[in-house]
């Protein structure tokens, strides 16, 4: 697959108008996405739960969350909750992971990988609290 296909496979799943569609096709770092997503395809992004306590969705030690290069979360592969107040900080480290993978860099070189849910837990006047780390691994 070249960057080409990739490109029409993109504007088919973002369903734009030409119009629209040429100032994407256009732009120089859009180019370098395109060239680069075909390597990027290779690789799923990984939030394993390292730390939990008092969750009231039932995220445990060791339980993984799996998304996509993009940042999709694969709904079939993962737990049944999915803990809302999670995804927010998620999204923060995704999208670092994907603009490594986007820019042709080693997705795994993101310093700081490891984040929280927003619950502060009962010391200071939540419930529980969940830490997830992120990292890339090929599909």
């Amino acid at each position: 697959m070249d960057k080409h296909q990739i490109a029409d496979i993109i504007r088919k799943r973002l369903n734009l108008e030409d119009r629209e569609w040429s100032l994407i096709e256009e732009n120089p770092k859009f180019q370098n996405l395109f060239q680069n997503a075909i390597e990027a395809s290779k690789y799923r992004l990984v939030g394993e739960v390292i730390e939990s306590k008092g969750c009231h969705s039932g995220h445990a030690v060791g339980q993984r969350l799996i998304f996509d290069n993009s940042g999709n979360l694969l709904t079939q592969q993962n737990p049944e909750r999915v803990c809302a107040f999670l995804m927010p900080n998620l999204t923060v480290l995704i999208n670092a992971f994907f603009e490594n993978l986007m820019n042709g860099r080693d997705p795994n070189e993101v310093m700081f990988n490891t984040t929280g849910c927003f619950d502060t837990g009962p010391l200071c006047g939540g419930w529980g609290h969940v830490v997830v780390r992120m990292h890339a691994e090929l599909s």
